[in-house]
């Protein structure tokens, strides 16, 4: 079943433009400063247990303007709990898959995530319409997986979307603590590559902020490699204030950034670190 790949490529351009308060920016169109955040719902997938979860990213179109935007009445999600785990940090360009939500399979109730960058209001509903599903784990039609993140060489592999934190970590201000994963895939040999067929470096690993209160370093954010047998990359981040913290880490196979539109060959997990004075 191939409703993912249609629904993601075509639908950042038709999201955009339904984007409640935003000015009709598409990525042919990009500045530099001064426009908004857009909220970008990707699809939904069956768990099999009576859930479902519900995949949530983003698009910045300024092409130089980091924004930064604290949950609360800019950042939030409506109604009921404001703060379910999304990002405060939308560096340029497009955050694929970069937060879950998991909802009972029969959902069917409004719910929103609204935010306001340079005073430009979007918002996006999420829902579990048909044409939405997606199948982020297994590309039917050649067989490709999502890479695998570890935290410890014989430890749990991550594959697919964040659910919830996948590793605690402490830090203190101005000491870099290291950042250290083990990264594998597995690409068919018939695979066609999600993105169009364009290929890329066979692994790539980055991070990025996810949330936080203050500016943060990361000494290496991507590492790429052309073999996608166990890898194990590392970098160190460094703090600037106190607080809690979320690092994404992102493994991305050779189809790109987001799969070029289909969850099938990529994976993201979250990392936390409370950051001491």
């Amino acid at each position: 079943m191939r409703f993912g790949r249609a629904c993601l490529v075509g639908g950042v351009v038709g999201l955009l433009l339904s984007a409640t308060g935003a000015s009709a920016q598409v990525p042919g169109s990009l500045e530099n400063y001064g426009g908004p955040v857009a909220p970008m719902f990707e699809g939904w997938y069956d768990n099999g247990d009576g859930t479902a979860t519900v995949l949530v990213g983003f698009f910045n179109p300024n092409q130089e303007e980091l924004i930064d935007i604290p949950v609360g009445e800019e950042n939030r999600w409506e109604p009921g709990d404001m703060d379910r785990g999304q990002p405060t940090h939308f560096p340029p360009g497009r955050g694929w898959g970069v937060m879950t939500l998991q909802v009972p399979r029969d959902f069917s109730g409004e719910l929103r995530w609204a935010l306001s960058a340079n005073d430009q209001p979007t918002s996006i509903p999420v829902h579990l319409d048909a044409p939405y599903f997606i199948e982020p784990l297994r590309d039917a039609a050649d067989g490709n997986e999502p890479p695998t993140i570890r935290f410890a060489e014989k430890g749990e592999g991550f594959t697919g979307p964040p659910i919830g934190i996948a590793q605690e970590m402490t830090a203190r201000v101005g000491s870099p603590l290291e950042l250290s994963v083990w990264t594998s895939d597995v690409t068919p040999e018939h695979a066609e590559g999600g993105g169009g067929g364009r290929r890329r470096a066979p692994l790539t690993l980055n991070w990025t902020m996810h949330r936080g209160p203050a500016h943060v370093e990361i000494a290496e954010t991507s590492q790429r490699f052309t073999d996608t047998a166990d890898q194990n990359p590392r970098t160190t981040v460094t703090f600037s204030a106190p607080g809690e913290y979320v690092l994404r880490a992102e493994a991305l196979d050779e189809t790109g950034s987001g799969g070029g539109g289909f969850q099938c060959c990529w994976t993201s997990a979250l990392v936390q670190i409370t950051v001491a004075p």
